[in-house]
């Protein structure tokens, strides 16, 4: 998680001016959206980062639907003058009037998901964006999931949907849930993905390395605004009192959108951050077919537990980890780059028959060992029953992740099971729970494996593009990879250790 304020200076809207990438992202035209989903973590987001969209959308007669997560009850911890409770029931009021505003025929819905708790609900959010794109489509197979298409008003098909949320490396834990939950839904559903930035251009600079590049599978897509759309976003933003106005003169009051940061949201268009494949007039979704709401295997699909199930059925250790040395010296490489002798606390995803585990917890005041298939966690409880601090849980990663921070995360062979959305959201709850002199590693195999979604060096570059961590260790075989990340600035061990001046 990118540590900012939003009562910092940030970085100001003269130098992204200044720097041009606006004038280098292509052109994003809506002839082909026949219906528009935006995704907004708190209230105020979907106006802030697409409320040109929305208005624009609005003015085509283009359906819209604004699926808000939270209430924004945790926008002022420190009020004198209004409680948590207070700040969702002005907030909910205030995001209707905004999009009334923006798109006076929309719907919206408010999710009443926990305002900076949003990754333990990951799946009902999910599932919130999931029903809501397929409400009156027609799916691959040609049917229509519900029978409300007319003649007169055909049921889009889900390509022709687009769905646009809150970027997932734009620095705000909940922005990033949101966003990966939407990349997912559109992964399965074959619906068009755009995400926005709105706290990356407080924090973030145009040189920072967050923002694709010119090779990058990701570009950036320009919708211009006429003054018309900017005068329905200016009503909107203005409708966000409790954001862009201080609730009192108390302190804790102060507003959350201030001038400098509106600024970035005053321009003649918006920015989003979508596919390269599309060529901004056709709105046509990524090819294939996607999967099933149910997570049945498709291209590029998280593996699901039946996969695993079906692996486990008959072997008590299926990829021989007591057995071959290659697992054995594998081991012995993972302990030996940890940077400290001991942790205080531990969290091992994916802990499969516990081998690995038995040895994290000789150096681990506690350790949290989970996987997701029940066969293997029986051996791992077997294998580590009485040791001291030791828990072991049955979890779907990264949906039903845990509580706390850690002082060490183990991320070992099980990134390239997740779908790209999956895998993005894994790796931000990683950096999320690390303790701020905390320990990521993680290694996986090299060579292809026709059933996983991903490779493992594609696991580690997405890895390697986190913002905030600092590789301190890389260990690379042509059979596996294996590295440390640590908050930054992060001491060598012989720094530690006091051997370096």
């Amino acid at each position: 998680m990118v540590s900012f304020s939003h009562d910092q200076a940030g970085t100001s809207e003269r130098l992204w001016r200044q720097e041009g990438r606006p004038d280098l992202a292509r052109p994003l035209a809506l002839a082909g959206c026949a219906r528009l989903i935006v995704v907004a973590a708190h209230p105020d987001d979907e106006t802030l980062g697409a409320g040109g969209l929305i208005s624009a959308a609005a003015g085509l007669k283009i359906p819209v639907t604004v699926l808000v997560a939270t209430n924004g009850e945790a926008s002022h911890p420190h009020s004198p003058t209004h409680t948590p409770a207070d700040l969702a029931a002005i907030r909910r009021v205030e995001v209707v009037a905004a999009v009334r505003a923006l798109a006076p025929e929309a719907q919206v819905r408010l999710l009443d998901l926990p305002d900076g708790d949003l990754g333990q609900h990951h799946n009902s959010l999910e599932e919130a964006i999931w029903d809501e794109a397929m409400r009156d489509t027609v799916p691959a197979d040609g049917a229509a999931e519900t029978p409300t298409g007319t003649a007169d008003a055909p049921a889009p098909a889900s390509a022709d949907i687009w769905l646009v949320a809150p970027w997932r490396l734009d620095g705000h834990p909940d922005h990033t849930v949101a966003g990966a939950a939407a990349a997912l839904v559109a992964e399965r559903a074959g619906a068009r993905l755009l995400e926005y930035p709105i706290w990356a251009w407080h924090w973030s600079t145009p040189a920072d390395g967050i923002w694709p590049g010119a090779d990058s599978a990701t570009v950036a897509w320009r919708l211009d605004l006429d003054e018309t759309v900017r005068t329905a976003k200016h009503t909107a933003l203005a409708a966000h009192r409790s954001q862009v106005e201080a609730l009192s003169e108390q302190a804790g009051d102060e507003a959350i959108v201030q001038p400098g940061f509106a600024a970035h949201f005053d321009r003649n268009y918006e920015i989003f951050l979508g596919a390269a494949a599309h060529d901004g007039a056709s709105g046509a979704g990524p090819t294939g077919t996607g999967a099933s709401r149910t997570g049945t295997a498709a291209s590029g699909a998280s593996l699901t537990a039946d996969f695993f199930d079906d692996f486990y059925a008959g072997a008590a250790d299926p990829w021989g980890f007591e057995t071959r040395w290659y697992e054995a010296r594998k081991r012995a490489v993972t302990l030996a780059a940890l940077p400290l002798a001991r942790y205080g606390s531990a969290l091992e995803l994916g802990c499969s028959i516990g081998v690995l585990s038995r040895e994290l917890a000789e150096r681990s005041d506690t350790l949290l060992a989970t996987d997701i298939n029940e066969q293997a966690l029986a051996v791992a409880r077997n294998r580590l029953e009485g040791l001291p601090g030791v828990t072991v849980e049955r979890r779907v990663l990264p949906a039903e992740w845990p509580a706390g921070t850690f002082d060490l995360v183990v991320l070992s062979e099980i990134g390239y099971y997740c779908s790209p959305a999956d895998l993005a959201l894994l790796l931000e709850r990683c950096r999320q729970s690390l303790a701020p002199n905390g320990a990521l590693v993680a290694c996986h195999w090299r060579h292809p494996v026709g059933e996983y979604p991903q490779g493992g060096d594609e696991v580690h570059a997405a890895l390697a593009a986190l913002p905030g961590l600092e590789r301190t260790v890389q260990h690379l075989e042509r059979d596996f990879v294996l590295e440390v990340y640590e908050p930054g600035p992060a001491p060598s061990v012989a720094e530690r250790e006091g051997l370096l001046s």
